[in-house]
C-alpha cells in the first residue's frame, strides 16, 4: 500500500497501519519511520494523542 501522507490520516487509522507494518515489516520504530517517510518524533506525537506509546519489547504501539 502506498501512503502519499500517512501523517495526515486520523490517528486510529495509522495506528493500525503502523502496527501491521512493525510486526510484518519494520524491526523498530526508526524502520517504521523511514518506511511511512514520517519522523519518529511525529509519529510519537500522533500516537500519543490518542493514548498509545510504542513498546520496544513488543516492537508495537499500545495503549497507556
Amino acid at each position: 500500500m502506498e501512503l502519499n501522507h500517512p501523517e495526515r490520516l486520523e490517528p486510529h487509522i495509522l495506528l493500525g497501519i503502523a502496527n501491521e507494518r512493525l510486526r510484518h515489516n519494520c524491526n523498530n520504530l526508526q524502520q517504521l519511520s523511514d518506511d511511512l517517510d514520517v519522523p519518529v518524533k511525529q509519529l510519537v506525537r500522533l500516537m500519543r494523542q490518542i493514548h498509545y506509546h510504542y513498546q520496544i519489547q513488543n516492537n508495537q504501539f499500545t495503549h497507556d
